[in-house]
């Protein structure tokens, strides 16, 4: 037998248990598999009706037609399951002509109509029934071709890419059986139709991977593409053909393989441009686009509320659905707002495995729990796609998008996509946190550059109470005494009071929260707090607050933060200074923004540092610090939509430049 029908006999019985074991349960999986053992069946015919041992094989080809009769009406049920999703009874009184056709064409095959009965293997003879046949099964195939292409404008979803791959696969499969069949015995080539079986084949399995597998494909792309290569191959092969037929007398073979090359090489560059404009679908055009608007939006934002909001308007315009959710962490569960899934969950440890899911791709899938339980949790949520950010210790989030208005599924490069694009958002969420982490960090450490000075500055009205507190029965009755204790006890009270508050803040993880606020106030205030640890070092600290500057938008807690960064940092700086020390902290009103100055007279800046100034790890004190302070500072300065300078020109010290906004940045 040939050993290509055994090969195409294998693949084909191989593919349908394939199909049916992916999913028992789906009726197209079940029609495929009937129809894989159809094929099957045919091809073993074939083989042996081929077999030069066969000693009978006129009766061979009536019952090799008679089996392929069956093709056609088993691709129309493979059709019904597609568009349906079942196939019953009132299924099969719809479609009895398919079923009565192929009976028929089956028995014509075994009448001498088909093959008359003076055929031999050396004189095959046709007559009016195999005609009858070609003509009959052509038309079938046809029939089911065009009327694919019909209903495809009543379906939807995964119905219509489903019928889009049976239109692609099988039909043309049929048509090019049909085609071989009679091409072979009328050019005389036999390598034709002993090709028969791998080219049916190859379109048999292209339609069952195209309904069965989990990544939902479109059927037109991967046709385009394969018409894409087929052109290719073809082009290539003529002009090649070309090159070698032309005579060396008159263009040597050498100029001959250049210019070849060079003409494959404007052809294939032309053909590929073309073929991927044409093939790719509408949502890719824009996927460089989008990713794009996804950095700049992640860009000098650090607040990922907002962020949420713009990643979720940003993949609901290219998506064209209304609902895009980001599932954190939250209390044992991912959640986001009425949407929650147990972090325990069996669906969740499919989506650890699997790392996305659509409706169409689990319902290609064994059934199982985890399965069914995130399938049951899609369809009440109206999710079209669930897609998974891993994280160090499991999901960092899930982002999940709504079925689309159209009722398109999301294909398989559709996930591509938006898997990439959960990337990206990852790296800024991540980005976000590290910050996070290092802002709290340096708020520590300044609360502990701070808290020595701090206490000292705490004692000093603790020691005024004390007085007070042991004078108070000697001196009750003291006029005087009653009039300090009412003026000064308060006051000191209100003293210490802001001391702890300010300390306390510094420790403490803190959230952005804007607002309109008075810079000059939040310096004031600073300032009370880094005082202590000036006095400490002989540091002589000046405020010159501009009354003219107006309310900014801001966050009272990171503008301290820049102001104490920046504050200390200076205070560190004029440590090796021997004589006057100072630090000067200025506001300046501006027509659209006001700015924050703080310079000092340190030794200023080296060269080599200032090139890498507001990057991680820069520091010019060898002996302190990890060089995040200036980081951090320019991170918050951004977050207010400012700007960060060092002030360059200065003979003696290092002045920095704070230029804040007065109006609300648009989001």
């Amino acid at each position: 037998m040939n050993p290509a029908n055994l090969v195409a006999f294998a693949a084909s019985l191989g593919v349908g248990c394939g199909v049916l074991y992916s999913n028992p349960k789906r009726a197209i999986n079940r029609a495929f598999f009937a129809a894989s053992l159809n094929v099957a069946v045919w091809l073993i015919c074939l083989g042996w009706l081929r077999d030069p041992l066969n000693p009978d094989p006129v009766t061979w080809v009536r019952v090799t037609s008679a089996v392929g009769a069956f093709i056609p009406a088993l691709l129309w049920v493979i059709k019904e399951c597609a568009m349906k999703g079942r196939f019953d009874g009132a299924s099969a009184r719809k479609g009895w002509t398919w079923f009565a056709v192929a009976v028929v064409m089956a028995g014509l095959c075994f009448s001498y109509a088909f093959i008359p009965a003076e055929s031999t293997r050396d004189h095959p003879l046709r007559g009016l029934g195999w005609s009858v046949f070609s003509i009959v099964n052509g038309s079938a195939y046809a029939i089911l071709f065009f009327r694919a292409i019909y209903d495809l404008r009543g379906c939807s979803g995964i119905q219509k890419i489903e019928l889009q791959t049976l239109l692609f696969g099988g039909a043309p499969a049929g048509f090019v059986g049909i085609a071989l069949t009679w091409l072979g015995p009328a050019l005389g080539l036999n390598m034709l139709t002993r090709l028969l079986p791998l080219v049916i084949v190859a379109f048999y399995a292209f339609a069952a991977w195209g309904i069965s597998s989990q990544k939902v494909l479109d059927a037109r792309g991967l046709f385009r593409s394969a018409l894409q290569l087929i052109v290719s191959i073809s082009l290539v092969s003529a002009l090649i053909a070309a090159s070698m037929a032309v005579s060396p007398d008159y263009l040597p073979r050498s100029l001959a393989v250049v210019l070849c090359a060079v003409m494959i090489t404007l052809a294939f560059q032309q053909l590929s441009s073309r073929s991927l404009r044409a093939t790719l679908m509408g949502g890719n055009r824009d996927a460089e686009f989008v990713r794009r608007q996804i950095l700049e939006s992640g860009r000098d934002e650090f607040e990922r509320d907002l962020l949420v909001r713009r990643f979720s308007a940003i993949l609901a315009n290219w998506a064209r659905t209304e609902a895009v959710s980001f599932l954190f962490v939250h209390k044992g569960a991912y959640t986001c707002r009425s949407i929650s899934l147990p972090i325990m969950s069996p669906a969740v440890s499919v989506l650890l495995d699997e790392k996305w899911a659509t409706p169409e791709s689990l319902a290609r899938q064994r059934e199982g729990v985890g399965r069914n339980e995130l399938a049951a949790f899609m369809k009440e949520h109206g999710l079209g796609v669930v897609i998974c950010s891993p994280g160090d210790d499991g999901l960092s989030f899930m982002l999940t998008l709504g079925v689309r208005a159209s009722r398109v599924p999301f294909t398989w490069s559709d996930v591509k996509l938006l898997e990439g694009w959960t990337a990206v958002i990852e790296s800024i969420f991540s980005r976000i946190n590290f910050t996070e982490q290092a802002r709290e960090s340096e708020q520590l450490r300044t609360a502990g550059l701070l808290g020595a000075s701090l206490a000292h500055e705490i004692r000093n009205p603790l020691v005024t109470l004390k007085t007070i507190a042991q004078s108070a029965k000697a001196r009750y009755n003291d006029p005087e005494f009653r009039r300090l204790l009412i003026e000064l006890v308060p006051t000191e009270i209100e003293r210490i009071e802001g001391l702890v508050s300010g300390l306390m803040d510094l420790g403490r993880p803190q959230h952005p929260h804007f607002e309109s606020l008075q810079l000059n106030e939040v310096v004031e205030t600073s300032i009370k707090l880094v005082r202590p640890k000036a006095l400490d070092e002989s540091v002589m600290l000046e405020c010159k607050l501009d009354e003219a500057c107006v309310p900014v938008h801001g966050d009272r807690s990171s503008i301290r933060q820049i102001i104490l960064n920046l504050v200390m940092n200076a205070i560190q700086a004029v440590e090796v200074v021997d004589g006057r020390r100072e630090v000067v902290v200025r506001t300046i009103a501006g027509p659209s923004s006001v700015v924050l100055e703080i310079g000092d007279n340190g030794p200023g800046m080296p060269q080599e540092v200032r090139d890498r100034l507001f990057q991680p790890f820069t520091t010019s004190n060898k002996t302190s610090g990890m060089g995040l302070g200036l980081a951090i500072t320019a991170d918050l300065v951004r977050l207010h939509h400012g700007e960060i300078t060092l002030v360059d020109g200065q003979e003696v010290g290092t002045t920095f430049r704070v230029t804040l906004p007065c109006q609300q940045p648009s989001s």
